[in-house]
């Protein structure tokens, strides 16, 4: 009689969750809300700016959380309030949305570690708090983006030991995933052994690295399934064969409990739990961590009860995978995603600098090369903008463009080595490739955060305080941030198609349809600060056969008509270039 209530109970609710799923669906077709298009400030919380009293406090905080007995902590003093008092400060850059790192009960600062995914963390604010940020944001009709985390919870080992009582609701090992558990293993020791990882690329590298140097395969910029030379999650098959996509959804993120999402419990309770986020707390859209380690059908099922876009974080670089976690007409799953596979090409195209390794040696990251390349980012875009084959039906208006994050090894402003010129042309980039420009809190004011021998904290290096800046809205790059915003606005760069005009080792050129400036060109390089005044050529250029008219650089508001020679734009200078055809610049 007990198991037959119990099976009548899942079946219910079963039953709610697909009335959910319909009701999703409903909304999101009734929604007009898009992200395509928006512009988007990501900021930490617990980083951002603090509150009350504390907001005196303008003292340069950097703390780490614990990783060797997992306790977390790290906390900062940055609140929700605070994001609200600075509100004023990111709607003055023109940004349309902003993208706060979690917000529930967490073990450390940063928030992707949850203890209770039903209480807001104390050190951030109330419900109320959130709810008012949300309020506030909408009445300057600004949008407010969440990251959610359904692929773990808290670390299950604290001070060496195993308590999963204190953990809401998924306080069971039945919970979490259990590949490779021996039969006479208890959980606690599982645990403590180390549950294996989502994969292993070490053997797998060196057989790629093998593979390309005799010629039987090919790997880097130029090939759409391998656009980097290492095996990454989507790299499966013959030039990855240990990667098994399976492993993926069950192996451990370091010591975070890893949710078993074919447990009925864990996954009709995060489902009703992110319907009830968007809905309790009016979410515009929701920012997925580590899409690519939850289950494929699980993907679809979260984006329908969201009722709102869902951008993935997928740490790819294969194009045809990347494009196969997207929904399309036919294939369910996430409506957006974060554009990694030319974001891994970019420090190296405008800078010099190496973000990763090739074959998966680390040795060099965080150097730089003797000479940026701008050829591995315009081949990546190429392919990406031009392949149906690779890219399917997804949505490339949905994909969201960055120059550096909370993770990756290093901050903007320290990879281009403070070099202005190189920094403007990384940004130009991010505002005005086809799809979402994403900001990083702090590159307007410098913030210079990065890994390396000298700092221990780890990626905690890049999650550094804001207040001690003062927010100030003088700085070159708060202005340039600003200009870049207004261009965006002012001529309709948001939704339309981008095509690659040229790539080489220092230039790249491309176009963009926008809705009200026609084709505008844009005319990027990776020139040096002490080179800013010498001309730059470029070929081709706009102002040849059907193309000519008056052409203006909406960045400096000058004519360029002159500068058109023999098909080719013989730049004066090489400060980036947006050139578009009109009568004055908006």
């Amino acid at each position: 009689r007990s198991g037959f209530f119990q099976r009548s109970l899942e079946a219910i609710a079963m039953a709610l969750t697909f009335v959910g799923v319909i009701l999703g669906i409903f909304a999101l077709a009734k929604s007009e809300f898009s992200l395509a298009g928006k512009s988007v400030y990501f900021l930490v919380v617990d980083r951002f700016a603090r509150s009350g009293t504390q907001a005196l406090n303008t003292t340069y905080c950097d703390l780490a959380a614990d990783w060797i007995n997992n306790t977390g902590g790290g906390y900062c003093g940055g609140t929700l309030s605070g994001i609200i008092d600075r509100l004023d400060y990111i709607e003055g850059m023109g940004f349309d949305c902003i993208w706060i790192t979690p917000v529930v009960d967490s073990n450390g600062f940063m928030g992707y570690d949850a203890v209770n995914i039903f209480e807001i963390e104390p050190h951030f604010g109330s419900k109320e708090d959130f709810k008012r940020l949300s309020q506030k944001l909408h009445e300057r009709s600004m949008c407010l983006i969440l990251d959610i985390v359904l692929n773990h919870m808290r670390p299950l080992v604290v001070n060496g030991e195993v308590n999963l009582s204190t953990i809401v609701p998924f306080n069971h090992e039945s919970h979490y995933n259990q590949r490779n558990r021996s039969n006479n293993q208890s959980f606690e020791e599982y645990l403590i052994s180390w549950p294996p990882p989502p994969f292993n690329p070490s053997e797998d590298n060196q057989r790629l690295q093998t593979l390309k140097m005799t010629g039987e395969l090919d790997c880097g910029h130029h090939v759409a399934d391998h656009t980097e030379c290492a095996c990454f999650p989507g790299n499966i098959g013959f030039s990855c064969p240990s990667l098994i996509a399976e492993d993926f959804t069950t192996g451990y993120l370091g010591v975070l409990g890893d949710l078993n999402h074919s447990n009925p419990f864990v996954r009709r309770t995060l489902l009703t739990w992110v319907r009830e986020m968007v809905q309790n707390y009016s979410l515009d859209a929701l920012r997925l961590d580590t899409a690519i380690y939850l289950d494929r059908d699980f993907l679809p099922e979260v984006q329908e009860v969201a009722g709102v876009q869902v951008l993935g974080e997928a740490t790819v670089n294969n194009l045809t995978f990347q494009a196969s976690l997207m929904h399309g007409e036919a294939q369910s799953g996430l409506l957006g995603l974060l554009n990694f596979p030319p974001f891994y090409q970019l420090p190296r195209a405008f800078c010099g600098y190496r973000m990763g390794g090739d074959f998966g040696d680390y040795s060099l990251q965080g150097t730089w090369y003797e000479e940026a390349d701008m050829e591995g980012l315009g081949s990546v875009l190429s392919l990406q903008l031009s392949s149906s084959m690779h890219l399917g039906n997804s949505n490339l208006d949905m994909m969201g463009n960055f120059a550096d994050n909370h993770d990756e090894f290093s901050r903007l402003t320290y990879y281009c080595r403070y070099d202005s010129l190189r920094i403007r042309q990384a940004l130009v980039w991010v505002f005005l490739s086809r799809g979402i420009p994403i900001l990083y809190y702090g590159t307007e004011q410098g913030l210079d955060g990065h890994q390396g021998p000298e700092n221990s904290k780890g990626q905690d290096n890049l999650r550094e305080s804001m207040w001690h800046t003062g927010y100030r809205t003088d700085t070159w790059q708060y202005r340039f941030i600003q200009r870049l915003n207004k261009l965006r606005k002012d001529f309709g760069v948001g939704v339309g198609d981008a095509k690659i005009r040229q790539t080489s080792k220092t230039t790249l050129v491309f176009s963009r349809e926008t809705t009200k400036a026609g084709t505008i060109w844009v005319f990027l390089n990776n020139a040096k600060n002490a080179t800013e005044k010498e001309g730059q050529i470029y070929c081709p250029g706009p102002g040849s056969g059907r193309l000519r008219g008056r052409w203006f650089d909406a960045l400096s508001g000058k004519p360029m008509n002159r500068y058109f020679k023999a098909g080719c734009f013989q730049a004066p200078d090489r400060n980036p270039k947006v050139l578009f055809r009109g009568r004055h610049v908006p």
